[in-house]
């Protein structure tokens, strides 16, 4: 994943038309945990705070 990042936080900075500095992207393991962490598998979050202004 952390070759990917920087361009995954470009894209989607430009796909909701705000700056760069507002979206944060961050990759981790699972400890050897689970099907993840043995290498069966992968998996993915995703959270989005949204704030009227």
């Amino acid at each position: 994943m952390l070759p990917h990042i920087p361009k995954m936080v470009e894209n989607i900075a430009s796909a909701l038309n705000i700056d760069k500095s507002k979206v944060n992207v961050k990759a981790t393991t699972e400890e050897g945990l689970g099907f993840t962490g043995s290498g069966d598998g992968i998996s993915s979050q995703s959270i989005c705070l949204l704030d009227n202004l």
